[in-house]
């Protein structure tokens, strides 16, 4: 049988956001998302048959930001590029969110003594703290950047597949060889990124 389910707002801070510019083979700019535009476009102006792609340094997605215009509007498109707000541990305003919880998870909250909100609160702080779950979690962090930036720009290059399975497998030697034959600000960038992994690993 189905079980019905509740939800709750929970609340995670922002940060200001930096976006990087690539080519098929090099970074064009780092920096606002107005800098990046204007470096996509300039390259696409001089380079028609190539493309260039803006991430999210925060979370290396696309950014799917319509480069058409003058340079005068796309700035003013840039600065009013609704970004949606990612999960940080930073300080900042913070932001609703809902997540869903089943009854049997409301009814033991209902006997903590203290607000669902806080509770939540007081949970997370404990996870968040605890070594083991810190390790883990900046793992799991840096895999997640490095493979959405692997495949937004590196999915063509040769033993892509490879340095993604030795990405999840914690295999630094592995990737880095990999990666070794890649594009160097490709390379540079995909390692950079995997590198919290190889340190938190490491005894």
């Amino acid at each position: 049988m189905k079980q019905n389910s509740s939800s709750i707002l929970v609340t995670k801070s922002t940060e200001p956001e930096t976006f990087s510019a690539f080519s098929e083979s090099r970074c064009l700019a780092q920096g606002s998302l107005a800098d990046a535009a204007l470096a996509a476009r300039r390259y696409l102006d001089q380079n028609p048959a190539r493309r260039a792609l803006i991430l999210r340094d925060s979370t290396c997605r696309l950014v799917d930001l319509d480069l058409s215009g003058d340079e005068d509007l796309l700035v003013r498109k840039a600065e009013h590029f609704v970004v949606p707000p990612s999960a940080t541990t930073g300080l900042g305003s913070a932001t609703s969110q809902e997540i869903t919880l089943l009854p049997r998870h409301w009814e033991w909250l209902s006997t903590q003594g203290s607000s669902p909100s806080a509770v939540l609160r007081k949970l997370i702080d404990q996870a968040r703290h605890d070594p083991q779950q810190q390790v883990d979690d900046l793992i799991r962090h840096h895999q997640n950047l490095t493979y959405r930036f692997c495949q937004a720009l590196c999915g063509d290059l040769p033993n892509y597949e490879d340095a993604m399975r030795a990405l999840f497998a914690s295999d630094e030697n592995g990737f880095n060889g990999s990666t070794s034959d890649w594009p160097q600000d490709l390379a540079c960038r995909a390692q950079a990124l995997s590198k919290p992994i190889w340190q938190a690993a490491t005894p």
